[in-house]
């Protein structure tokens, strides 16, 4: 295909929010994966062409390395078929000449095998291609090898696993999902094992991340910085929404470019209704879900305005305690709260700790000894093995059923401005890093979703909850 009919930026009906510009005095290997990804019976859209044509440019005869790009970021929302993508680029690699060695991964091994699967799969079912495979799935031992000797294979996505082997392309997919020390070792296995080819080229691909993406995020930062550097080895790619729209509004889907024939609007709209706003605002709009205090779920300032380094405890009648348990049992917390005759909320932290093993038998004795007004938990996570161990042993135990969580939720924010707490860093720092999901018509705070345990946030929350209706006079009967 000649280059003047290759895509430029300026072609494409929804262009990237930043790119790579295609140089049209170079070469590229774009076409011939256009016309494999046809006979694949998946032809590319406008944004993968794109990505495609300017990707696999070639260095001008005689250059030490062959491809003008050695890395390779595709910064994309989901469907908008990335592996659609990369399955011609690996095999159009794997074809054009022998004993090409490809290599691909994912988050983890078992990722990574799947993804392969899908792969050997879209081209098993190829009347072009089938006959040309020879498959092999030996644990360990995955393999598809063309009749040239070249093959395609999974590995795990660590610093050991390509050991042996010099492979000419890489892939990485979901890139979002290793933090920096993760990122770094895969760094390890790839690097070294290509350094001896010349036309090596190690593609990462992934939508936004979050407050755990290290990686991701620094690959963010420097396919940016090569934009303005114009003999950067770094191609760069990149669809998101523009933060400062408004990602509950279509309008501000459009430039999605799985909507050139991928994605309708209303398969959008199914998804912002089926996911949490973090969840879809970073897999659908690829916008990062980083948290950081500018950004968190109450203003932080504002708190650290609220904090006193001494708090009067109350009468026991007055007081509510609660606890939870982090979604990895990694650690628990206990907090408790009360209003004072003003009417103010109180926050203190009783104790929060590594583990899970401590919380029952503490509870059971702060129990025992104090008598609090009420003692509970949230009803919706891991902590309801500790309510059960508690109540076996006898102690009352009041729950905040799943219809209140939001509700609990929305009363804690709003009492930012006029409430009093103690300063304990892991409720500040379990603020900062909340992420909310849909819980009915509200919000809450996600264990799943959060980018550290929340385990103080809901417990402080819900001895909130439970602090604000303790009866303030003794009923007459």
């Amino acid at each position: 295909m000649p280059s003047s009919r290759l895509l430029r930026l300026e072609d494409l009906r929804r262009p990237p929010t930043a790119a790579t510009a295609r140089n049209p005095e170079l070469r590229t290997r774009g076409g011939k994966i256009g016309v494999l990804a046809a006979a694949l019976g998946r032809p590319l859209k406008p944004h993968q062409q794109y990505i495609a044509d300017v990707a696999t440019e070639l260095n001008p005869p005689g250059s030490r390395l062959r491809f003008r790009y050695q890395l390779v970021i595709v910064s994309l929302p989901r469907q908008t078929g990335k592996t659609t993508l990369m399955r011609p680029i690996c095999l159009e690699r794997t074809l054009s000449r022998p004993g090409v060695q490809v290599f691909t991964t994912a988050q983890s091994g078992k990722d990574a095998s799947a993804r392969w699967e899908d792969l050997v799969a879209d081209l098993s079912t190829s009347a072009v291609f089938r006959s040309m495979l020879s498959i092999k799935r030996g644990k360990g031992d995955q393999r598809a090898t063309m009749p040239n000797g070249s093959f395609i294979a999974p590995f795990t996505p660590d610093k050991e696993s390509l050991h042996g082997y010099s492979p000419e392309l890489a892939f990485v997919d979901e890139g979002w999902a290793f933090d920096g020390v993760q990122g770094a070792d895969l760094m390890k296995a790839i690097r070294p094992a290509q350094i001896t080819k010349r036309d090596r080229q190690l593609y990462i691909a992934s939508a936004a991340g979050d407050a755990t993406s290290e990686w991701w995020t620094e690959l963010m930062r420097i396919g940016r910085e090569s934009l303005d550097d114009p003999t950067s080895p770094i191609a760069f790619f990149d669809w998101s929404m523009d933060p400062t729209l408004d990602p509950d509004d279509p309008a501000s889907w459009e430039f999605h470019p799985g909507l050139d024939g991928l994605i309708t609007i209303e398969d959008l709209a199914a998804e912002h209704r089926a996911n949490a706003p973090a969840d879809f605002l970073r897999g659908f709009m690829n916008v990062p879900t980083t948290t950081t205090s500018a950004g968190a779920v109450v203003d932080v300032a504002e708190w650290d305005t609220r904090a006193r380094a001494e708090l009067e405890q109350p009468d026991p009648s007055r007081l509510a305690v609660a606890y939870d348990v982090a979604l990895d049992r990694s650690s628990a917390s206990v907090w408790s709260a009360w209003l004072d005759d003003a009417g103010t909320l109180h926050l203190h932290v009783v104790r929060t700790a590594p583990d899970v093993g401590w919380l029952a038998p503490y509870l059971a004795a702060f129990i025992s000894k104090h008598r609090p007004a009420v003692v509970a938990a949230d009803d919706g996570g891991p902590a309801r093995m500790v309510t059960d161990q508690l109540r076996r042993a006898g102690h009352r135990i009041e729950t905040l059923a799943g219809r209140d969580y939001g509700t609990a939720w929305t009363e804690f924010k709003t009492a930012v401005p006029d409430l009093v707490h103690d300063g304990t860093p892991a409720l500040r720092d379990g603020l900062v890093a909340t992420v909310e999901r849909r819980v009915g018509e509200q919000l809450g705070p996600s264990r799943h979703h959060s980018a550290r345990p929340v385990d103080a946030v809901i417990a402080a929350m819900v001895a909130a909850w439970h602090a604000t209706r303790i009866p303030t006079s003794i009923p007459i009967y």
